[in-house]
Parts: structure tokens; sequence; C-alpha cells
């Protein structure tokens, strides 16, 4: 504990250590207290008062720090941080630790300090002997700065510290109090841990009362009261077994990772949104690509092709080696014609005609000597057929097409597994937060799940609005609804118990 001074006790003979922190709204007098526990242990008396935090009529005495902060102004509270005060009797050592009054003028966010300062205290104190409440006995209604503070007490102390919590009422005695114990429901504190006393002695300076007899008669019989009260409360929290402090840490850490969680997943669905809009843009050219693939896939075109083919014929071709054509209709005569092909057919003639042919005749219509002819038992037939003409500009604009197809679609494929990962870890994220809802209840069974989330909550509702996915949006919204319940569920069970 940084701000527990326990090194100048070390060197003394200590049996026992107490370690006891009051809690209290602005005004109830938990300063006062402090004062009042000073004159106890170091034997002050009404007409030699020991203070150990100055007031509005007294300055300090006994050297001790403090963090007052402007002891002239009772609407705000004076205590600014959490202060130990430490005493000493035989050789028992009592730290009594002051905490900032919580629902003054300067409103919430100021409360939300205090309170998470004074539960910062208790954390590092290790061992709590008692929580005192400190409760202006005055009071016969609840006030909104009474069920205030106590909202926020009920919300941030552990069940396991409420069998040490004491209710000290200021300003009246047994016979005068006015505040009704049954404000505190739930919870429950027994007979002998609650105290009475008038703290008047430091509400005004001693010239006021020195010279007036009836006055003094009365200050000093609440003087001895509120003396026998200390002195009983004293006695009270020896009995009292000291309760180590985790629960105060496990509350911090269940708190601090509920609201962590909470901000990743609106920075997490912001993310969510910001895909959603890469991966539309995705499928939007994938479309447009489609319809270039479509449109760009007649690259082929078919068309007629005339061509000669050899077919096999009884009667005898005459061929040119050179040109490659038959020859021999075309330098016969047309009444040789019938007669040259019924010669060729057989093939005994057929040599005798081509030896005929190479001694006679000198050279073929075609311009090459008979030499360079031949003749065979086929003959050219004329035939079409069907052929496929690729458009190459067309089929460069497909593959291009094609190509950009794939790559979009691996983008898409990779942005999908993105959004996968995502939702994955929000729903990790929001299942950690239902956990830790969980684990606080059990902690402190008053939690105010309510008021410790709405502002988050508001902020993740408000977002969510603003979402132009409307898959993200229905996403966002289904997540708030399920952290919603569960909060509405555990702060239910918490006041009906």
């Amino acid at each position: 504990m940084a701000f527990f001074n326990r090194l100048s006790w070390r060197k003394l003979d200590v049996e026992k250590e107490y370690n006891i922190i009051l809690f209290g709204e602005t005004g109830a007098g938990k300063s006062t207290l402090i004062n009042y526990l000073t004159n106890y242990f170091h034997n002050g008396t009404l007409e030699n008062l020991k203070v150990s935090i100055p007031s509005k009529y007294y300055e300090a005495t006994e050297g001790q720090t403090h963090n007052e902060y402007n002891v002239q102004d009772a609407s705000k509270s004076q205590t600014r941080a959490c202060t130990v005060y430490t005493f000493r009797k035989q050789n028992t050592v009592y730290n009594f630790i002051d905490t900032p009054g919580l629902s003054d003028t300067e409103g919430v966010a100021q409360d939300e300090s205090n309170i998470q300062q004074s539960m910062g205290a208790a954390e590092q104190s290790g061992v709590l002997t008692a929580i005192i409440l400190v409760i202006n006995g005055t009071q016969t209604r609840a006030t909104v700065t009474l069920c205030r503070t106590l909202c926020l007490l009920r919300s941030s102390i552990p069940d396991v510290l409420l069998q040490n919590l004491v209710v000290v009422l200021t300003n009246c005695s047994s016979a005068t109090v006015n505040f009704d114990l049954a404000r505190l429901e739930p919870w429950t504190v027994p007979e002998a841990n609650v105290f009475h006393m008038n703290n008047c002695a430091f509400s005004r300076p001693v010239s006021q009362w020195t010279k007036n007899a009836a006055m003094q008669q009365i200050l000093k019989i609440e003087w001895k009261c509120s003396m026998e009260a200390i002195e009983k409360m004293i006695q009270n929290l020896k009995q009292l077994g000291g309760k180590a402090t985790e629960a105060f840490k496990q509350m911090r850490i269940n708190r601090e990772r509920i609201k962590s969680q909470l901000q990743n997943i609106l920075l997490d669905v912001t993310k969510c949104q910001d895909l959603q809009n890469e991966l539309d843009m995705m499928k939007t050219t994938q479309q447009n690509i489609a319809t270039d693939i479509k449109n760009y896939s007649d690259y082929k075109r078919s068309k007629l092709v005339e061509y000669t083919e050899l077919v096999p014929c009884e009667t005898g071709t005459r061929f040119c080696t050179k040109c490659s054509t038959p020859c021999q209709e075309k330098f016969l005569e047309k009444g040789a014609t019938s007669v040259y092909r019924v010669a060729t057919s057989i093939p005994i003639c057929r040599d005798v005609v081509s030896l005929f042919e190479y001694m006679l005749l000198d050279t073929c219509h075609c311009g090459h000597s008979a030499f360079n002819h031949y003749v065979s038992n086929v003959r050219p037939v004329k035939k079409t057929k069907t052929v496929e003409e690729i458009l190459e500009d067309v089929k460069n604009a497909f593959d291009l097409s094609t190509k950009k197809n794939e790559e979009i679609q691996s983008e898409i494929g990779n942005l999908n597994t993105d959004m996968a990962a995502l939702e994955h870890a929000l729903d990790a994220m929001q299942e950690e937060i239902l956990n830790c809802c969980y684990q606080l209840k059990k902690l402190c069974s008053q939690f105010n799940f309510v008021d410790e989330l709405h502002g988050i909550i508001g902020i993740m509702e408000r977002d969510t609005c603003r979402l132009t996915s409307t898959m993200v949006r229905a996403e966002a919204e289904t997540r708030i609804r399920n952290i919603k319940h569960v909060v509405d569920t555990l702060s239910s069970a918490g006041k009906s118990g």
C-alpha cells in the first residue's frame, strides 16, 4: 500500500493492526469522526481538542497529513483523496482510511472518480477489519444524495465484507436519531454494529460556549456520550475478523475488462462496416467483370471452307508432281478422255500409256514435262467443311476479364475470411463480457449494472444506428440486446434479492 506508512511501526512491538475504511456522502461527518478518534487516541478534551483534519473553526494540531480542500465550503467534499490516519494504543495499531465524500455538487463524474479512489484504497489495504458507513442521523427521509450514495456503495462493496459493516450515525444520540436503518436494505447491520455520536464539538468555536453554562453542560454530556460510543466501537472492531480485500481486486478487474471489451466491440463493429463496404464494392466489381466475360466469351467464329479430297476410283488420274494437280483431262481431246480413262484403269495398259506419254509428249499444258507426271487410281473431289476462327482481340479481352475475376474472387475470399475472424473475435468479447458480469454478480450481489454500463451501451446504440450495412447493423443490434438482457436479468435478480 503506497499510502500506508507502516515503516514507523515496524520498529515497535505491534501485536495487532486493524484497517478500517470510512464511506459516506459529502457532509455526513467522516472527517469529524476522524477528529473524534484523534481525541480518543490522543487523550483530547472538550477544552483542549486534538485536531488531525482542519475544519471551519479549528486548525490541525497533530501534524497528520491530510487532503482537505476548502474547509469553508460545506457543499463540496473536503477530502480530495484517500488518506490514512494511523493511531496507536498500547500494542495495537489502527489505520482509519478517510475517503472523499460521495454525491457532492460536482456531479456523477466526480462521484465515479471518488468511488474508484475509495475502492482502490480498500483493495490496497490487503485486509480490512471494518467498513464504516458514516450517515447523518438527523435525516428523516431518503434524500436524493443519500440514495445516490447508498446506491454507489451497494454497487461497490463485495458481499464477503458485508459482515464487517459498521454504521456510525452522526449529529444524534440513540434517543434523537431519525434515520431508519431499513433504508440500507437489502443490507442488514446488527444492532451491535450501529453507533451514535453527536459531533457538535467541532461545529462551533470554543468562544461560543465557554461563557454559556447551559450550552457547556450539553456539550460536555454529548462529548462524554460520543467518546463512550467510540470506545464501544473500538472494542467491537477488535471482535470483527479481518477480511482479505481480494474481492475488491476481482471486482475492479471485471469492471475494467467489461468496459475494455465493450470499447473493443465498438471499434471492431466499425471494422466490420469497413470490411462490408469493401466486400460490397468487390462484389459490384465482380458483377461488372462477369458481364464482360459474357460479352467477350463469343471470340470464336465458324465458316465454310472448300477443299479437295482425293478419293479412290477405278480409272487412273494423271497428276503433276510439280504443281500437284490432275492434268489428263486438260491436255487430252474431249473424245479421247473416256478412252484414256478406260486404258489407265488397267494396270498394264496404264504403264503403256504412261510410257507412251513420256516418249511422245514433250510438255503438259501445266507447263511441266511428261516426266514430272504420274497416274494414280484416285481422283480429286471438291468438298466443304466448317472451321472455327478465333478473334484474337476478343479472346485477349476475355482472358483479361477471366484473370481479373479470379483475382477479385481471391480478394472476396480473403475479405470473407477477415469478416469471419472479426465475427469470431466479437463473439469471444461478448462472451467474456457476459462472464465478467456473472462474476461481478457473484462478488457483489447488489452491483448496479445499469448505472455502470448505461453510458457505453448508449454510445454503442448510437453508433449502431449510423451503420450503413443492414447485415452489420443487425448483428450489432443483436449483440447489444444480448448484453442488455443479461444486465437487466442480473439487475432484476439484485433487486429481488
